[in-house]
């Protein structure tokens, strides 16, 4: 159904320019996304193979914006894939705690992202190995779909509104 398909290509292009905008001023003070981006900046340092970009970026006179750069790319390189996906690259490095925004919150997106692989990955059959024309499709009801997109949306609204609360931390 492309409501789905769509709500949640937003809920990736919002919250991906979400940490490219946010990320770089949020690490400026002692915290959790100072904390992720140092663990990152370590754990690239101490990989059995160091990755080609990373020692550019260290070989660079002004290392920082491109260790930062290779940081934000690992968070924004790739779709949300469901909701603990969506928690741990997105909202801890964005500082948002359970408080700001309960893990429940984004629990309770799972039934959207499951509903958005079906459809994207599996056109939304029940058996794709079926060898008939026409493979049943899973029946949606278009109230359930609006409710589950709406929730996405208003989970990416709580993301801005506690990661300007962040922001606004940092001033």
């Amino acid at each position: 159904m492309p409501p789905i398909v769509f709500t949640s290509a937003g809920v990736d292009a919002s919250v991906q320019a979400l940490i490219e905008h946010a990320v770089p001023e949020l690490i400026t003070r002692p915290g959790t996304p100072r904390d992720k981006y140092e663990t990152f900046v370590e754990e690239q340092a101490r990989a059995p193979k160091v990755e080609d970009s990373f020692l550019a970026a260290l070989k660079s006179q002004d290392p920082r914006p491109e260790l930062l750069s290779l940081y934000v790319q690992s968070k924004t390189k790739a779709s949300f894939q469901g909701s603990g996906d969506l928690r741990t690259r997105a909202a801890s490095s964005l500082g948002i705690t359970n408080q700001q925004v309960p893990k429940g919150r984004f629990t309770s997106l799972d039934v959207f992202f499951t509903a958005r692989n079906d459809v994207a990955h599996r056109l939304d059959m029940d058996d794709v190995t079926r060898a008939d024309a026409a493979p049943p499709r899973k029946p949606r009801v278009q109230e359930e779909v609006r409710s589950m997109c709406d929730e996405a949306v208003l989970l990416v609204r709580d993301l801005i509104k506690e990661t300007a609360v962040n922001l606004a931390a940092c001033r």
